[in-house]
């Protein structure tokens, strides 16, 4: 008998926001592996590195970082840091385990996305420009503890929005915004994690 090698990824957040989401999501899906959600004391980028280090030194196989890019462009100083390590993790040697997801302006742009009939190329300075698009599919929604203790955030989304609709979004915008980066468009990766949450359950199952 081989001994189980149980397999883990943590989930680098921000803040609450993407901690209550990937937690509603590791509940409802039960995957065969740990998926470790995760957010810094303060969200300053190096706290996030620091946290990135933390995993791989305890070997993780995947170590996913969730960037809000708001509050990136108002921080010059930080953006040049994000993108110096971005390319550090892209290296060889990292072999494609360290991932940076980026949602512009906010991780409640990929919730908007649950809900759109089709992409349309918006923009969005800040949380409190999107919200009132968003409130309009979750009413009452607020970034706050008692919210999203109150709201399971996967499950409302999946039930009253489109997962597949939000992927499919979400890859759309992505190509739309690599076609011309200098638009500043509304845009998230998240479809990436749930992608590897998806395929990486689906090769667990295989073995």
């Amino acid at each position: 008998m081989g001994r189980t090698v149980t397999k883990s990824i943590a989930i680098i957040g921000e803040g609450e926001t993407e901690w209550f989401y990937f937690d509603s999501l590791r509940i409802a899906c039960r995957y065969p592996f740990k998926v470790a959600p995760d957010f810094p004391q303060h969200s300053d980028i190096n706290h996030i590195l620091k946290l990135v280090e933390s995993y791989l030194n305890k070997q993780y196989d995947y170590i996913v970082c969730l960037f809000d890019m708001d509050r990136l462009y108002q921080y010059p100083s930080e953006m040049q840091l994000y993108q110096r390590a971005k390319k550090e993790y892209s290296k060889k040697k990292y072999a494609g385990k360290v991932m940076f997801v980026e949602t512009n302006p906010c991780t409640e742009f990929w919730f908007l996305l649950h809900f759109l009939p089709n992409v349309v190329c918006r923009r969005y300075e800040s949380y409190e420009q999107l919200l009132p698009e968003l409130q309009k599919y979750m009413p009452g929604y607020e970034k706050t503890k008692r919210y999203f203790i109150r709201t399971n955030l996967y499950k409302y989304l999946t039930e009253n929005g489109d997962l597949e609709r939000a992927i499919s979004n979400s890859e759309k915008l992505c190509q739309l915004c690599k076609e011309s980066p200098e638009d500043l468009k509304a845009y998230s990766e998240v479809h990436k994690v749930i992608e590897l949450l998806i395929n990486y359950a689906n090769q667990q199952l295989a073995f």
